[in-house]
């Protein structure tokens, strides 16, 4: 029997959320009855339309869908992929990927909105997927609509907190726990792809960014960086000093932190990344940069010679953007949702004051091939 994995960025919200999204996927999909005939691997041809079912609301765990769509376009360069997901950036995180035909956002509320997810899983049923993908460990909501969707395969884990039938299902595994890579595994598995899976290569984050948006974040940040007290920085360091519920550090622990990494770093600009409610969490202390369009965030991102944050979608996107990334984990479970990438780094903070997590910051950025005074 395997061993079930429990990734702790669950809460007893998510929980209701999930048993709120099982009394509605035995509702509104009732159980189709499996094809007789079915191959015992996913086939290498004949799937032309795929679909990801996403159902998170978050930016970074919508982010972690990147390295599944980049898998698919190497397994099924000919094919068309749509995905439904609760994440209201989703068509702007996925613009640029060519096989990427549509991007459902779901409404906000299933229970307060049951008959636009009627309308969705209509869609769903009436589009003939090929192949319709769960691709996480927990949500009823993606296992819900990927029944809907009556692909001819449907793929996806099984464990005490999923229900519904698949085409085809894998246990949870023991040998890979990182949500960026959970995807990948399910649908090499379900491909009956060869080798140790512990040995496997993944791809990265990817957000897809175009030259034209890289140079427009260039121009940007050094427009900013230029406000600061350095005349010509060596390069820029970006900080977000916004995280949700628990994972959050308050104004003095990143004033101390910041006065440390600044000591070490004289000659770098430090520039503020400000959340999306637009406001300066730093008081206005350093240079700010503001954008509500995700992908000119991403761009400016993409031009940092560091990003450092505590763990939240903003620090996924950095790492999206090919920024190097340092990801401050006092509280989620690193195994599941670390920094994700060969060029970032993940501190685990867990009993560290502002002083000692500036150290292994500075640590991080040695192997980054950050260079200090």
């Amino acid at each position: 029997m395997t061993q079930e994995i429990r990734h702790s960025n669950d809460s007893p919200t998510k929980s209701l959320r999930r048993r709120v999204a099982r009394w509605f996927s035995q509702r509104l999909a009732p159980e189709a009855a499996p094809a007789a005939d079915l191959p015992t691997h996913i086939p290498t041809r004949g799937i032309h339309r795929i679909l990801v079912c996403r159902a998170t609301k978050t930016l970074g765990e919508t982010l972690l869908l990147s390295p599944l769509l980049q898998e698919l376009e190497a397994r099924y360069p000919g094919a068309e992929v749509d995905i439904v997901s609760g994440c209201g950036a989703a068509p702007a995180l996925f613009s640029l990927y060519a096989q990427v035909r549509r991007v459902t956002v779901l409404p906000k509320s299933l229970a307060k909105a049951p008959l636009r997810y009627r309308r969705v899983l209509k869609q769903l049923r009436e589009t003939g997927y090929d192949l319709a993908i769960d691709p996480y460990l927990l949500s009823h909501s993606d296992r819900l609509l990927v029944r809907s969707s009556q692909a001819r395969f449907r793929i996806g884990f099984d464990g005490a907190k999923k229900s519904g039938h698949l085409t085809h299902a894998i246990g949870e595994p023991n040998d890979e726990e990182h949500a960026a890579k959970l995807p990948i595994y399910l649908l090499r598995k379900t491909m009956g792809v060869a080798g140790d899976p512990t040995a496997w290569t993944y791809p990265e984050l990817d957000l897809h960014l175009s030259a034209a948006e890289r140079e427009q974040g260039r121009a940007s940040l050094r427009a900013v960086a230029a406000t600061g007290a350095l005349a010509q920085p060596r390069g820029t360091i970006g900080v977000y000093a916004f995280a949700t519920g628990v994972k959050n550090y308050p104004r003095e622990w990143w004033d101390q932190f910041l006065a440390a990494l600044a000591a070490r770093y004289p000659d770098y600009a430090i520039v503020e990344i400000v959340p999306g409610f637009g406001r300066s969490l730093l008081g206005d202390r350093y240079p700010t940069y503001f954008a509500s369009d995700i992908r000119k965030l991403g761009g400016v991102l993409a031009n940092l010679s560091l990003y450092v944050s505590a763990d939240c979608g903003i620090m996924h996107l950095a790492a999206a953007s090919g920024a190097p990334t340092v990801g401050i984990f006092a509280v989620t479970d690193i195994p599941g949702w670390s920094v994700y990438g060969a060029h970032n780094h993940t501190i685990d903070a867990r009993g560290l004051d502002a002083a000692e997590v500036a150290a292994a910051t500075v640590a991080a950025c040695g192997e980054l091939g950050l260079g200090g005074a």
